[in-house]
């Protein structure tokens, strides 16, 4: 069975190719900045990652989204609460635990990184090594699909290139984030 989810529509084009041009702007600068002889691994790194990702959001035409249920099907009604939409919430809720779980562990982390950034003469390393995985564990949960309509949870429209900001229940159906408690 194919999942069939809900269409997006991506930004305009013209953002798109700003994006995309503006991330190429960032991945040749990293590229110069190695070849005028500037070593410093955290520039250069932090350049190409930064350049590649707008780069990637300007080709997708904004944010892809995280499944959060392995079988989605569209909903027989819109108040509906099912067990697939229970398991897609206590993904959501995994993901959440996680990423709040992560931050007392990168505070507990980071002096033993700095130190070792340090012993390798690059401090700025350690702010990488340390905002990748929050970067990621963060988004991996604010990007996160609603169970039930199949958009963005934490989305602000049903395009690709929206806001995102942290609400209790799916800003396009109305699901809420504690609905997995709820028996019919």
């Amino acid at each position: 069975m194919s999942i069939e989810y809900p269409v997006r529509p991506a930004m305009p084009k013209v953002a798109k190719y700003l994006c995309m041009m503006f991330g190429i702007v960032g991945v040749f600068g990293g590229i110069a900045s190695v070849q005028a002889g500037d070593d410093r691994a955290f520039l250069v790194l932090g350049s190409l990652l930064v350049g590649g990702a707008w780069f990637a959001f300007g080709i997708y035409g904004g944010l892809p989204l995280v499944d959060t249920v392995s079988e989605w099907h569209p909903p027989d009604s819109r108040d509906e609460v099912t067990e697939m939409h229970r398991k897609g919430l206590l993904v959501m809720r995994r993901r959440r635990w996680t990423m709040w779980l992560f931050y007392p562990a990168a505070l507990l982390a980071a002096p033993l990184l700095i130190v070792a950034c340090f012993r390798i003469r690059e401090p700025g390393l350690a702010v990488l090594a340390l905002g990748i995985p929050i970067f990621i564990l963060s988004f991996r949960y604010f990007l996160s699909r609603c169970p039930r309509c199949g958009y963005g949870f934490f989305a602000g429209s049903t395009r690709r290139a929206t806001t995102f900001g942290y609400r209790r229940s799916c800003g396009n159906c109305a699901l809420s984030l504690y609905a997995y408690k709820q028996r019919q």
